[in-house]
């Protein structure tokens, strides 16, 4: 069947742009922590027992706990929930909040698909306190190939099998890393997190166990539902450093002076700050329109033609994607031009941001061009291509 390449339009007037009660609370109680433990470290990094006291305090935010409940039927934190969240960690060092919820895309994958006992630790918290954590996985561009970005080298990852005409999420686990990643080249050191490339041994990956298919959420099977997750979990921390940095450049501009007036006072400066605000706010709200409209098809819709339901659900995500790559690698070279000769001094939150963001930007890209293996053009089966398909 045909595929519907149009996207069903997301329609602003149908999204609530209020936080409800519960909403507010959860993101003041992170607010007060990224402003006290993560902002600092913009200009003086931890050290070592420093980070290792911070984390401890992060986990007992509860972030696991209120991504899958301790009581059956009750929801778990929404995409729009999380997106939130995830930003507001983005206050500090993108590496920093990238490890305070490096699990996040693989655990709300696993629960929604329903195998969240394939982990190898059962507490859900444990992923959140230090002790324990799941990479994050993005394939190449090359297939067979993979960047991982993780802390621990044994830990468990998510990688995506191909098996006749299907593309299948499989969990690694630490005891089966070695048999399935050939190479491993490291492209950077982010605090405690390091980024690699791997080559994959895709006959071996494509004999382990596959996480079973929740019934195609939406007509996106378990594969298609984890480069969803991460999409929206890179952006969220991409979106969130923006925002950061727009404070920063604020008051930058408001305090610092040349010619006997503030940075801000300077006709150029000002719009370059508006264009930089109108950038980030964008991206925000993009964020969270596709974040709101990413929930599973209603049953009464299960009978609706999966290409069309793909499209509609892929789209919008590929959409964000691209958009808060550029957004992110504009403001942050933006930010180091704002404060001229002071912007790339080691030290300063401009050049944190400026060397780090083009390692999270780079993931998402990667992201976003894996997922176009699930938005095939008009006229095309909608499955994944065995023959190119990215491990």
């Amino acid at each position: 069947m045909p595929c519907r390449y149009h996207t069903v339009p997301i329609d602003p007037s149908d999204l609530s742009w209020t936080l409800n009660d519960d909403q507010q609370h959860l993101c003041d109680a992170l607010q007060r922590f990224a402003r006290e433990r993560l902002a600092p470290l913009l200009v003086n990094p931890a050290t070592p027992d420093e980070w290792s006291h911070t984390v401890r305090l992060a986990a007992e935010l509860d972030l696991g706990g209120m991504i899958l409940p301790a009581h059956d039927g009750e929801p778990g934190l929404s995409d729009f929930e999380l997106c939130l969240l995830t930003g507001i960690f983005a206050a500090g060092p993108l590496e920093c909040a990238a490890e305070l919820t490096l699990s996040t895309p693989a655990l709300t994958t696993l629960r929604e698909h329903n195998a969240l006992d394939r982990l190898p630790a059962r507490n859900i918290r444990d992923y959140f306190g230090g002790g324990d954590s799941i990479s994050l996985t993005v394939p190449g561009a090359r297939a067979g190939t993979a960047f991982v970005l993780s802390r621990h080298g044994t830990a468990p990852m998510l990688l995506a099998s191909t098996r006749s005409s299907d593309a299948s999420l499989v969990l690694v686990e630490p005891d089966a890393t070695a048999g399935i990643v050939l190479q491993r080249h490291r492209i950077a050191t982010l605090g405690t997190l390091s980024l690699e490339q791997v080559s994959l041994d895709r006959h071996a990956l494509a004999w382990c166990t596959p996480i079973s298919p929740a019934s195609h959420q939406g007509g996106v099977g378990s594969a298609g539902t984890w480069l969803i997750k991460t999409g929206l979990y890179l952006s969220a921390l991409l979106v969130g450093a923006m925002h950061a940095s727009i404070s920063f450049a604020f008051g930058y501009a408001g305090t610092r002076h040349a010619f006997r007036k503030p940075l801000a006072a300077h006709q150029l400066v000002a719009t370059r700050l508006a264009d930089m605000l109108v950038a980030a706010e964008g991206a925000r709200l993009l964020l969270w329109a596709v974040a709101r409209n990413e929930n599973p098809v209603p049953a009464q819709d299960a009978g609706a033609p999966i290409s069309g339901t793909l499209c509609s659900r892929i789209a919008p995500v590929r959409q964000l994607m691209r958009h808060v790559a550029a957004s992110a690698t504009d403001i942050s070279r933006d930010l180091v031009q704002l404060c001229g000769g002071h912007g790339y001094v080691e030290g300063l939150p401009p050049a944190r941001r400026f060397q780090v963001t083009p390692f999270f930007t780079l993931l998402l890209s990667h992201a976003e061009a894996a997922l176009a293996q699930w938005t095939p053009p008009s006229g095309m089966d909608d499955r994944p291509r065995s023959n190119g398909a990215r491990a």
